[in-house]
């Protein structure tokens, strides 16, 4: 089975990365199909929204892209991966499963998905971080104030471009973070932004060995 686990909360609507992590997923989903395997999705933000258990066909994978295609953003205070995990492990015996977010949340899971000295566990788990280029970072020399609206709390918020550098060390402290509290259960991340070649980016992903810790 091929899980995919998609994140729907307000964050992901900022700019581009609603359109790309669509992309992706429906481009996931497809891939399964053809290849006669079950996949299945989980919609979440703080908590579960929709659930389709994985199934072969074509037929199923229109209910899929239906699903992704009709999704409306979830305005909450706190998205929660860690509900998407519990339905994923609750529901589905074992699986490939993706994570496809922007991560820009706490962490706060208890789940571990680390190969094990008898085998694996039952559930492979890659994560997907969908970003704008803006989140990774801005050019340097970057001048002037631009207000920017918070999806999840709803506060307008100034940042003064003047201050990229201090900016883009934040930002690049945040993706390392996130990169280590999920290498540190066992699940590996790749970050993708419209920019970049989305196929090429995880065929070259799926094809390195998985991090140990």
């Amino acid at each position: 089975n091929v899980m995919l686990l998609y994140d729907i909360s307000s964050s992901v609507h900022f700019g581009r990365k609603e359109m790309l992590q669509a992309n992706i997923a429906v481009s996931l989903a497809y891939s399964a199909i053809r290849s006669n395997d079950g996949c299945g999705l989980i919609l979440f933000a703080d908590d579960i929204v929709e659930y389709i258990p994985p199934r072969m066909g074509k037929s199923h994978f229109m209910e899929i892209l239906n699903a992704i295609a009709r999704a409306e953003p979830v305005a909450c205070s706190a998205t929660k991966l860690d509900v998407a995990l519990t339905e994923l492990i609750t529901e589905v015996p074992e699986s490939l499963t993706f994570i496809l977010s922007d991560f820009m949340y706490p962490l706060d899971f208890s789940y571990s998905f680390h190969h094990t000295a008898h085998g694996t566990t039952k559930h492979e788990v890659k994560a997907i971080q969908v970003l704008e280029e803006c989140e990774r970072g801005l050019p340097a020399d970057a001048k002037g104030m631009v207000p920017l609206y918070d999806y999840e709390s709803g506060a307008t918020v100034t940042l003064d471009l003047g201050r990229w550098k201090e900016y883009n060390d934040t930002m690049s402290r945040m993706r390392e973070n996130i990169r280590n509290r999920l290498s540190r259960a066992g699940i590996d991340l790749v970050t993708i932004t419209p920019e970049d070649d989305f196929a090429e980016k995880i065929n070259a992903f799926m094809k390195r060995p998985p991090s140990r810790w």
